[in-house]
């Protein structure tokens, strides 16, 4: 029993130790268990640490390279905000484009870009121009403007980008015209030109960043308007006198002038016999008594080329009044400067000095200083250049009428507008009775021809015309009688009134309208074909009046509409100057490259005698004109016999020209001096040529 018992008491010991080794090995597999587990779990801390540091790292380059491009954005929006960039890139690519042209033309003056429509020359012309060149041309351009506005403090503000817009479409418009040919068609691209610079100035030039202009001292802008007046009168008096030198000036106009101004020096009367063939004052085909006014000038310096020159000063010089108009109607001294510009870059001020030499010139700045009285109220000055402007021709009382009108009906000075249109009708009435009497009448006829059922009855014709059928003469004012050459009144239209904005007709005052009806009449609803030509002296009064028009209406504006609209007219007006009038460098060039033939031209016409009477052709008279007796020979003239001392022409082998010699000949003539296939000179039997 008790083996019994100790065998279960054994039994039982074996068993709680069986027991607490199961529990023991149980335990320690369970601490194994969760050693391995945070073992295990410790390995995936630190993996979850690395890869948390790893996307740390790549969220720090993104977050880096996010904040450098949208301080990059933020720079870039806030220079767009605070810089016109799009004027900067349009004024870069005008520069570069007109450099390009300049170093075309120079190569090739074919490579005009006027010409550039003409065959394959345009062809010619792209493929000079880089495009990798154009891109590194503006993207240094564009930098460079960056990097001095954001690194010197100084220039911070200054608004490059206008200035650039503003001198690189200024140097396009006038490289685009560069002496392009003044005919109609080449007209209407110059027009092109200009409306293109104007529309891309009106879109992107903010006139109100141009402060530094207003920082410019007064004495440099007068100084700067003196400069160009003498330049622009210095160019347009050496140009002519070149056209004279190279002989294309002739017997009309200048040859009939040169006599006169001989006769008037010389005898104080106006005769002339080269304009009619017989002895004729001058005062019997216009009523000119302001030609006097030179005869000093001329007395001193008795040649043609006087003439030219102080035309050229003449018509430029009404500057000077326009300038104390615009000071007067209190415009800045900015505004005051650009429509000096406009002025004196006129094509229909300046132009008109081509055409030989007429009295007309003496409008522009004598009208100009009647405005400037008018405005002024000096009443005393007033009538002095109404006076004056009476004494000009017998069709300046027109101008002098309609600005009378214009002061009655616009309430300035009433009383005297009055009197100054009903004086100046009664002296305009007289005057054309006087010439229809006692010289060859006021040519109403051949001006207003097409306006007149019946060419005796003077102007009071026309003026019956143009109200009993007013579309007729609607008609006449934009189309002429060749329907080959219809649009020409047209693009007259348009060269008198694209520089000025059409700003003449912008008004509501309808008393200002009297100051375009010279216009409208005298060049526009004229038969005459050379009274619709910007380059002939029919323009030089109804220009003056238009800029005087353009001047008072933009007055009327507010300050922001003239800082827009007056630099406008000054580009328009520089360019169109460019367009018409840098071709005349044909005439200095032709007088370098000719000068040998036409320095002997001169010495055959200076070794006739100044009292010898002379037979000359049309170009020589010019030369020849400072004597008593001088006709023009011609091949309708050449078969009269002749009486002259004297008789010249240039050699050739014409019909007319071969016949004359041997009709020379046959009178006893004999060659007094000749250059084989230049010029040859014949001598009266009768004319002693040793005295």
């Amino acid at each position: 029993m008790s083996e019994t018992t100790n065998d279960l008491n054994n039994k039982d010991t074996e068993s709680e130790e069986l027991v607490r080794d199961t529990v023991n090995n149980e335990s320690a597999e369970e601490i194994t268990a969760s050693e391995a587990a945070a073992a295990e779990s410790n390995d995936d801390a630190e993996n979850l640490q690395e890869e948390n540091s790893a996307g740390t790292a790549e969220a720090a380059k993104v977050r880096t390279f996010r904040g450098s491009m949208k301080t990059l954005s933020d720079w870039f929006v806030s220079f767009i905000n605070e810089n016109n960039a799009v004027a900067r890139l349009i004024g870069l690519f005008m520069i570069f484009s007109s450099v390009v042209f300049i170093k075309n033309y120079h190569k090739d003056p074919r490579m005009r870009f006027w010409e550039l429509h003409n065959g394959d020359a345009w062809k010619e012309y792209s493929s000079s121009v880089g495009i990798g060149k154009m891109a590194v041309f503006i993207a240094v351009g564009f930098a460079a403007v960056s990097l001095v506005k954001r690194f010197v403090p100084k220039l911070r503000n200054f608004k490059f980008d206008s200035l650039i817009l503003l001198s690189g479409s200024l140097l396009f418009g006038i490289c685009a015209v560069w002496r392009n040919d003044s005919n109609p068609l080449n007209a209407v691209f110059s027009f092109g030109i200009v409306l293109v610079v104007l529309v891309l100035l009106h879109w992107f030039l903010d006139t109100d960043d141009c402060t530094f202009i207003r920082r410019i001292p007064n004495i440099a802008y007068i100084s700067i308007l003196l400069i160009c007046a003498a330049g622009v009168g210095g160019y347009v008096a050496w140009t002519t006198i070149c056209k004279h030198r190279i002989y294309h000036t002739a017997v009309f106009d200048l040859g009939i002038f040169t006599q006169m101004y001989h006769s008037i020096v010389t005898h104080f009367t106006q005769v002339t016999t080269c304009e009619r063939g017989y002895d004729l004052s001058h005062f019997a085909v216009h009523f000119s008594p302001i030609y006097y006014v030179l005869a000093p000038v001329y007395y001193l310096f008795p040649s043609p080329e006087t003439l030219l020159a102080a035309q050229a000063f003449l018509a430029v010089s009404g500057f000077i009044p326009l300038y104390k108009i615009c000071r007067g109607r209190g415009f800045s001294n900015a505004v005051t400067f650009l429509f000096g510009i406009v002025y004196i870059f006129s094509v229909s001020v300046m132009s008109p000095c081509y055409y030989e030499f007429h009295e007309n010139a003496f409008l522009p700045p004598l009208l100009m200083w009647f405005f400037y009285a008018i405005e002024k109220e000096k009443k005393v000055l007033m009538y002095v250049f109404m006076v004056l402007l009476l004494m000009v021709k017998e069709d300046a009382a027109l101008y002098v009428m309609c600005i009378g009108l214009y002061m009655l009906f616009s309430g300035k000075n009433r009383k005297h507008g009055a009197i100054i249109f009903c004086a100046t009708a009664a002296v305009f009435v007289n005057v054309l009775a006087l010439m229809s009497k006692y010289g060859e009448g006021a040519m109403t006829n051949r001006t207003f021809g097409n306006l007149m059922r019946n060419y005796d009855s003077g102007f009071g014709e026309v003026i019956k015309t143009a109200l009993t059928n007013p579309m007729y003469f609607i008609n006449q004012c934009f189309l002429t009688g060749d329907e080959e050459k219809f649009y020409e009144k047209i693009v007259f239209f348009t060269v008198m009134l694209l520089p000025l904005l059409f700003m003449p007709f912008i008004t509501k005052k309808r008393s200002r309208l009297f100051l375009v009806v010279p216009f409208i009449i005298m060049n526009l609803a004229s038969g005459y074909p050379y009274a619709s030509k910007f380059d002939y002296q029919y323009v030089f009064g109804t220009a003056t009046c238009l800029i005087y028009a353009a001047v008072i209406n933009v007055a009327d504006l507010d300050k922001k509409s003239i800082k827009e609209i007056v630099p406008l007219m000054a580009v328009a007006s520089l360019i169109m100057f460019a367009a018409n009038d840098t071709n005349k460098l044909y005439y200095p060039e032709v007088y370098k490259n000719y000068k040998d033939n036409n320095d002997r031209k001169n010495a055959f016409c200076e070794a006739i005698p100044e009292d010898a009477s002379l037979l000359a052709t049309p170009f020589l008279i010019p030369h020849c004109a400072n004597r008593d007796k001088l006709y023009v020979l011609d091949e309708g003239s050449a078969p009269n016999p002749d009486t002259t001392d004297f008789v010249i022409f240039e050699d050739g082998s014409e019909e007319w020209k071969q016949n004359k010699r041997a009709l020379l000949e046959s009178e006893g003539y004999t060659v007094y001096n000749e250059a084989e296939g230049l010029i040859v000179i014949y001598v009266s039997p009768d004319y002693n040529v040793n005295k």
